[in-house]
C-alpha cells in the first residue's frame, strides 16, 4: 500500500522545501513570502500524512503479527485435542427402555440403604440395559 501511495506522490517534503520559483522580469509576479508560507503549510501537511501512514502501517504490522500468533495458538490447541472419529463401530446403540420399578413407600417415609441400592440398580438397568451386572 505504501508503495502505491509513494508512486502517486509527485513531490516529497524536501522537493517542496527546496523549490525555487522563477520571478518574472515584467509584469506582476507572485509574492515570494506568500508562496513560501503556502509551501511551508504544504510541507507540514505532508509530514502529518507521512506520520499517519507510518502509524497505520505499524498498526497493520501489529495486527498481522497478532493474527498470526492467534492462528498458531488455534492450530496448537486443535493439535492437542484428541480427534474423535465416529464410525459405525464406535456408535453405542440405544438400550431399550426399561420402566423403573415403582415401590410403594413405607408408611413412615423412611429411606434405607437397601432402598437406595434398589433405585441405583433400577437406574442402571434403565440406562445400560439388562447386562449392567456384567459391566
Amino acid at each position: 500500500m505504501r508503495c502505491e501511495l509513494v508512486e502517486q506522490v509527485k513531490y516529497t517534503q524536501k522537493d517542496i522545501l527546496e523549490r525555487v520559483f522563477k520571478q518574472k522580469r515584467m509584469g506582476v509576479g507572485y509574492d515570494p513570502a506568500d508562496v513560501d508560507n503556502f509551501l511551508d503549510d504544504i510541507i507540514k501537511d505532508y509530514g502529518a500524512y507521512a506520520g499517519r501512514i507510518d502509524q497505520l502501517q505499524n498498526e497493520v504490522t501489529r495486527l498481522q503479527t497478532a493474527l498470526k500468533a492467534s492462528q498458531e495458538q488455534l492450530v496448537a490447541v486443535k493439535q492437542q485435542q484428541p480427534q474423535t472419529v465416529v464410525t459405525p463401530a464406535t456408535v453405542i446403540p440405544e438400550a431399550p427402555y426399561v420402566a423403573p420399578v415403582v415401590e410403594t413407600p413405607r408408611p413412615a417415609q423412611v429411606v434405607t440403604n437397601l432402598d437406595l441400592i434398589k433405585r441405583v440398580a433400577n437406574l442402571e438397568r434403565a440406562v445400560f440395559g439388562h447386562d449392567a451386572e456384567n459391566v
